[in-house]
C-alpha cells in the first residue's frame, strides 16, 4: 500500500484522503455542500502548444509548427512548489498540444512526482518510446490516451503496450453523430478486456471543431446495450446526462470545483480547458 496524503478545507466544507490512487471525500457539515476549492485537488496543465496529429476538430487549435512551453519546469516549481502539501493537488493531467512531445517531458513528470503531485498526462500516442514507458511506470498514475479514427494505428499500439505493462489506461473518444457513437462501440468491443475506463467526452464547437448536434438519446440506447461500468462522462457531459442518472451506473467525474485548468504560456487559471 502506498503512502497516504490528506487535505483539509474546513471553511469550503471539506476534507479528503487520498490513497493508492483514489479520493474519499468528507464533508464536515453532512448537511452542507463542499464549496469550490481555492486549491483544487487536480490540475489539467498544459505544456505546450504543438501536435502532430491533425485533427480537424482539435478544440485546442494545436499544429505542428506551434511552440512548446520551454520554460514549463521552471514554471512548475514556482507555482506548485510554493504550495504547502495542504494546499497542492492531489494529481494532475499533463497536455497540450501533445505533451509527450515536449523535449523535456520526462523531467515533467519527474518533477512532479518529486513536489509529491502524482502526474497523468493524455496523449495520442504518436511518440511512444522505451524512455516514456519506463517513466510512465516509474512516476505516473495512469495515461489518457486519445482515440482518433485516423490515428489509429498509433494510439492502439499504444493502449495495448501501457496495458500490458500494467499501466492504468483510460481511453478518450469524442462523441457527436450516430457515426462517432458507432464508432466508440466498437473500440469498446474491441478494448473492453484491457482498459480500465473508456472516457466519453462531448463534441465541443471550440478551436477547430464545428458545432454538431449530439446525439445523445441514440447514445443512451447504446450504453443500455452495453451495461458497463468501465464507462465514464467528462464534465460538459453532465446537463445531457442529468435527466438520465438514475436509470445508469454511471463513473461521473467530479464536479469542477475540485478542478483547475493551469495554462503555462500565460500561467492563467481557468475553470476548465473550454474556458480559456
Amino acid at each position: 500500500m502506498r503512502g497516504y496524503k490528506i487535505r483539509s478545507f474546513p471553511e469550503k466544507n471539506y476534507r479528503s484522503i487520498y490513497i493508492n490512487g483514489k479520493t474519499l471525500r468528507l464533508r464536515y457539515d453532512d448537511s452542507k455542500p463542499i464549496e469550490e476549492l481555492d486549491f483544487p485537488e487536480f490540475y489539467d496543465v498544459k505544456i505546450t502548444e504543438k501536435c502532430n496529429g491533425k485533427c480537424l476538430w482539435c478544440y485546442q487549435d494545436s499544429n505542428p509548427g506551434d511552440k512548446h512551453y520551454m520554460d514549463a519546469l521552471k514554471k512548475i516549481d514556482l507555482f506548485f512548489g510554493a504550495m504547502t502539501n495542504n494546499q497542492k493537488p492531489y494529481q494532475v493531467a499533463i497536455g497540450g498540444g501533445e505533451p509527450t512531445m515536449h523535449p523535456n517531458f520526462v523531467d515533467i513528470l519527474e518533477k512532479f512526482h518529486n513536489l509529491g503531485i502524482t502526474p497523468n498526462y493524455t496523449t495520442n500516442g504518436m511518440h511512444y518510446s522505451n524512455k516514456l514507458l519506463e517513466a510512465t511506470k516509474n512516476y505516473c498514475g495512469g495515461v489518457a490516451v486519445s482515440c482518433h479514427d485516423h490515428l489509429y494505428g498509433y494510439w492502439s499500439n499504444f493502449a495495448r503496450i501501457m496495458a500490458h505493462e500494467e499501466v492504468h489506461t483510460n481511453l478518450h473518444l469524442i462523441i457527436s453523430d450516430k457515426d462517432s457513437i458507432d464508432s466508440f462501440t466498437r473500440t469498446f468491443i474491441e478494448f473492453e478486456d484491457k482498459i480500465n475506463y473508456f472516457v466519453l467526452l462531448p463534441h465541443a464547437a471550440q478551436g477547430r471543431a464545428v458545432s454538431k448536434e449530439l446525439g445523445i438519446k441514440y447514445l443512451i440506447n447504446r450504453l443500455r446495450e452495453l451495461e458497463s461500468t468501465k464507462i465514464a462522462f467528462g464534465a460538459l457531459f453532465y446537463p445531457y446526462l442529468a435527466e438520465y442518472k438514475d436509470e445508469f451506473s454511471l463513473s461521473l467525474y467530479e464536479p469542477e470545483i475540485m478542478s483547475k485548468y493551469l495554462d503555462l504560456g500565460n500561467m492563467q487559471l481557468y475553470k476548465s480547458s473550454f474556458n480559456c
